[in-house]
Formats: structure tokens, C-alpha cells, sequence
């Protein structure tokens, strides 16, 4: 049960604590189905209220009006991410009234219907859920992000892709090498605990730099030679002595060409046994069904030299491609689509089925919002990346 925290239109990285109120109350919700056991809800939309209403002194109000919930010992409240509050009791549930009359003095402004519903327990199960999901941002998975709309410009020739590879080996990256923290957040923990930063150079910008008025995306070879081309220059520059020393625990995502090229080699070399267990690398999914000798090497490698093997941008329809053990001893980098959370209980089976056992092995790329974070935390998944942890 969450204690009642200051209330703010927009919760501050105390989002983790609104999480594990969100799922603890889904959960409740179904056993309450399973069970048949009776409860009464008042949900407490306190996200309706316009901030031009929201005072200081509302929440010293609002915590007199619940006051007499905090009493019952079997009365639980929640809080939900965006403000809301919700508030179970066994039946005949006389202080849930007793609350939701105080609250509709105190906002006359909005009705009570909307402002403060009720609801009961398993009868109304699906509509509280509804309420949780809705909160968590699962209500409205939408589509798949729309690709990228042609951009009506011409792609390289050959003679073009020639000068920009001649122009990477010697190209500065440092203004297009972005760098993202990977963390774990598990439902008990206070704080995120970053675990490794992720390098890449930033491919559309460098290629918009060395390559103007070119379209790479519609020259789909030439765009995987410019991808090579690019990682090798950053790892030459990592691989100078103090870059190497710098690195710390750092995530690369690399082909399986560029692993096996001298640059990565000689940075390897340089961290040394005591830097190479804090490397990991990234391969695409793709590369390992494009070139399964070559990942098996990786493998190897990776195995004899001490450094970690991920296998980088998995989604659900290439891990169902995978043979079974495929995963055993490497890290799994899983994207993270609206998509998932629009499966139905056969999508979702199949989907834990194909998940490696030890989810302490998986990160979740894309975690932008709370819902992503919650789709993970239902699956044992503790480490992320995403923007919704960078912004904390």
C-alpha cells in the first residue's frame, strides 16, 4: 500500500512507487474475480481537476476528507501514476460515502459522478481495470509508429559512398556519437541503478554530414556499408589509450562484421582483463540469422576473451525464429512496441515462451513511458532503457 504522497498534476520519479501501486491494484482486481471476495471502490480522479484549481491547501483537504479510510484496518488506498487515487474497503464500504461526501464539498465544481465514481468488486472488475490500464497508458496501444515518409531525395551513387567511406576514416564523431544509460529498476527499488552506457554514432546525422542531399534509406546496401563504415570509426577512436581507459561499462551495438574487424580487436586489447568483463556488445537479431558462423565465432570469442554478448534488437517474431538453447549465454536486448501490449492471451503466452528463463539476462530497449516499464516488470524484465528513466 502506498502512503498518501504530496499531490502534483505530474508525479516526479517517485513514478516507481505509483507502478507498484498500479499493478498491486490489478492484481487485487483479478484475485477479487477469481476469488469472489467483495470490495467497494471510490476512484478519486484528482487528474480532472485543472491546475488552476490545485493548490497547496488542496492537499491538506483531501487528506482530512480520506482520513476516516486510513482508519478501517482492511481499508487499503493506492495511488496511480497521473494523481489519481483509489480506494478499496470490504463492503458495506460507509466510509468510502462518508469520503466521497467530503471530497464533492470540498470541488463542487466538478460533479460527483465524474469526479468521484464508485464501484464494486468483482462485479465491476473489468471497469476498474480499465482504470489502471488507462492510468499505466495501456488503454490505447495504438498502431505501430508510421515508417518514414519517402524523402523525395536521390540515393548515393558509388562514387559518393566511396568519398564518404574516405571521409569516416578520418571523420571527428565525437558530435554524432549519442550515448544512453541502460538501468535496473525493480519493483522494490527507491531509485534506477544505471548498469552500462550504450555508444552509437548517429547514423541519419552523419550521413546527412557526409552525404547532403542523399537518401540512404534507398540504397538499403549502401546504407548497411555506411553503418560499417561508421562503427569502425568509432571503435578506432575508443581504441586510442585514453578512450579505452575512459570507457567504463559501456554497451556497443556492432555488426558482426565490425566485431571482427581489426579496430574492434585492438580495443579489445586495450581494456585489458580487467576491462573487458564491463564490455558488452550488441549484435542484431538479423546478422545472427544472416550469418550464423559468423555469430557462432562471436560466441567464442566473446567466451575466451571475457567481454559480453548480447543479441541486440530482438523483437517477438524473430526470437520465435530462433532454435531452442539459441539464447543460452548471451544477454537479450528486446525492443519494446505499442504492439505488445495489444496481443491477446495467445500472443502474450507465446511471447513469455520465447523469453529466456533468467529474465535477469534481458533488457527492455524503448522503455519511453511507464506502461513499458509495468509490461516489463509483469515479466520478471528489471533492466531498461528508454527515455522515461533518462528523464527521471
Amino acid at each position: 500500500m502506498n502512503a498518501l504522497a504530496p499531490l502534483a498534476p505530474e508525479p516526479g520519479w517517485d513514478a516507481a512507487a505509483t507502478l507498484r501501486d498500479a499493478m498491486a491494484l490489478a492484481a487485487l482486481a483479478r484475485d477479487c474475480v477469481n476469488s469472489g471476495v467483495e470490495r467497494r471502490v471510490l476512484h478519486v480522479r484528482l487528474s480532472l481537476i485543472p491546475p488552476r484549481l490545485r493548490e497547496p491547501r488542496h492537499d491538506r483537504l483531501v487528506r482530512e476528507a480520506l482520513e476516516p479510510l486510513l482508519r478501517p484496518t482492511r481499508a487499503r488506498l493506492y495511488e496511480l501514476p497521473g494523481g489519481d487515487l483509489v480506494a478499496l474497503s470490504p463492503p458495506p464500504g460507509d466510509h468510502l460515502e462518508e469520503a466521497r461526501r467530503g471530497l464533492s464539498r470540498l470541488l463542487p465544481e466538478i460533479p460527483a459522478e465524474t469526479l468521484l465514481p464508485v464501484m464494486r468488486l468483482p462485479a465491476e472488475a473489468a471497469r476498474l481495470l480499465t482504470v489502471v490500464e488507462a492510468a499505466l497508458g495501456l488503454d490505447d496501444p495504438g498502431d505501430e509508429p508510421p515508417l518514414p515518409a519517402p524523402s523525395g531525395l536521390p540515393p548515393p551513387g558509388a562514387a559518393e559512398m566511396d568519398a564518404a567511406a574516405r571521409a569516416l576514416v578520418t571523420a571527428n564523431l565525437a558530435a554524432f556519437l549519442r550515448r544512453q544509460a541502460i538501468w535496473r529498476l525493480a519493483p522494490g527499488d527507491a531509485e534506477p541503478q544505471p548498469l552500462w552506457t550504450e555508444l552509437r554514432p548517429c547514423l541519419p546525422d552523419l550521413a546527412a554530414a557526409v552525404l547532403p542531399g542523399r537518401d540512404l534509406a534507398a540504397a538499403p546496401l549502401l546504407a548497411r556499408r555506411f553503418r560499417l563504415a561508421a562503427e569502425r570509426r568509432m571503435l578506432a577512436e575508443l581504441a586510442r589509450p585514453q578512450e579505452a581507459r575512459a570507457l567504463g561499462d559501456a554497451c556497443l551495438p556492432l555488426s558482426v562484421a565490425s566485431v571482427l574487424e581489426t579496430e574492434f580487436l585492438r580495443l579489445e586489447a586495450l581494456l585489458g582483463p580487467a576491462g573487458r568483463p564491463r564490455l558488452m556488445v550488441g549484435v542484431p537479431v538479423a546478422d545472427l540469422l544472416a550469418d550464423p558462423a559468423g555469430f557462432a565465432l562471436l560466441r567464442r570469442l566473446a567466451a575466451a576473451r571475457g567481454w559480453t554478448l548480447a543479441l541486440d534488437e530482438a523483437e517477438p517474431e524473430l526470437l520465435r525464429l530462433l532454435r531452442p538453447g539459441a539464447l543460452a549465454g548471451l544477454q537479450l536486448r528486446l525492443r519494446f512496441t505499442p504492439a505488445l501490449l495489444a496481443g491477446d492471451a495467445a500472443a502474450r503466452a507465446r511471447l513469455d515462451a520465447a523469453l529466456p528463463a533468467w529474465r535477469e539476462g534481458v533488457i527492455l530497449l524503448g522503455a519511453d513511458s511507464p506502461a513499458a516499464i509495468a509490461w516489463g516488470w509483469q515479466r520478471g524484465i528489471t533492466r531498461f532503457m528508454g527515455r522515461v528513466l533518462d528523464g527521471r
